[in-house]
């Protein structure tokens, strides 16, 4: 017998295999049987009618009732096994089992090609991980296949294109991503979702940190990290960023005293002890591999 196959092992796909892999399963619409139910039942009924006027047919309308009582309750249940799949999907990423949920999101896709609002939940578990497991480039062509399809007004619209900016940022486009920002500064800030707010807030901290402006980062940590809260969890991002500023800066600045950048140091370690009480030190390096020199100044080593 062969051994089964380890969840564990399944390879994040590169852009092209995951552009593929969605044109090859889009979403299909399926028949509106709703609307032709009123049609449907007027048929129904006149073939009864015909058929009950014969002894020998008496049975088949109700044979045909228990048929379709039949076939509702597995299309129902059906529906709901899927749904406990794509919710299943969805929990293994949020317990950080990327790789499992990845691979159980990747062969769901096909399964819910006629439940476009599935379909799209599915693909989002994908782009999530694929941010989560520094798969950039597939990351952006899954929010890109999502924001297609999503009215420009959708409450997620913006959230995605936050993460998408993000992941623009980790694939080192700095200019795409600063363009993506500017436009969705205001959008962000006038929205009533506290989650959208926070992770914009993320995004910029981000930014600061890519293009090095260590100090703007450091001079708003309190308020950022507020901003931060709705984030939950992953706020331990934003600490472990806010951490690495403070750290360059007091590494690499030349124009501060000795007190400043013992504060500095002290700041750094602090924001440090912050983001790994809500992420493990070995989860917020492989998101930003910059964070493994934040490691080894606080601590000495890397957990």
């Amino acid at each position: 017998m062969p051994a089964p196959a380890n969840p564990n092992l399944f390879d994040p796909p590169s852009a092209h295999q995951l552009a593929d892999h969605l044109a090859a399963h889009p979403p299909v619409r399926s028949a509106n049987w709703h609307l032709r139910l009123p049609i449907i039942m007027i048929v129904v009924l006149g073939m009864t009618l015909l058929l009950m006027s014969s002894p020998a047919f008496a049975l088949l309308p109700w044979l045909a009732l228990l048929g379709a009582m039949v076939y509702i309750t597995s299309r129902v249940r059906a529906m709901r096994e899927l749904q406990q799949r794509v919710t299943r999907a969805w929990e293994l990423a949020m317990i950080r089992r990327y790789r499992e949920a990845l691979g159980h999101a990747w062969d769901l896709l096909p399964a819910c090609r006629s439940q476009p609002e599935l379909h799209g939940r599915v693909v989002t578990v994908i782009a999530h991980i694929l941010g989560e497991l520094n798969q950039d480039n597939a990351a952006e062509v899954a929010y890109g296949y999502l924001l297609d399809r999503l009215p420009t007004d959708h409450p997620l619209s913006l959230r995605l294109k936050v993460q998408r900016a993000v992941a623009a940022l980790s694939a080192g486009r700095l200019a795409d991503a600063d363009e993506a920002l500017r436009k969705l500064r205001g959008p962000a800030e006038a929205s009533k979702d506290p989650a959208l707010g926070a992770a914009y807030r993320l995004a910029r901290l981000v930014q600061d940190v890519r293009t090095g402006h260590y100090a703007d980062a450091v001079k708003t940590a309190d308020e950022t990290a507020d901003k931060l809260r709705p984030l939950g969890i992953e706020a331990g991002y934003g600490h472990g960023l806010l951490a690495y500023c403070c750290d360059r800066l007091a590494e690499r600045s030349t124009s501060i005293d000795e007190t400043t950048r013992q504060q500095l140091t002290h700041q750094a370690r602090a924001w440090w002890d912050k983001a790994t009480l809500l992420i493990p030190p070995a989860a917020l390096v492989y998101r930003y591999p910059e964070l493994r020199h934040v490691t080894t100044t606080t601590h000495g080593t890397t957990t």
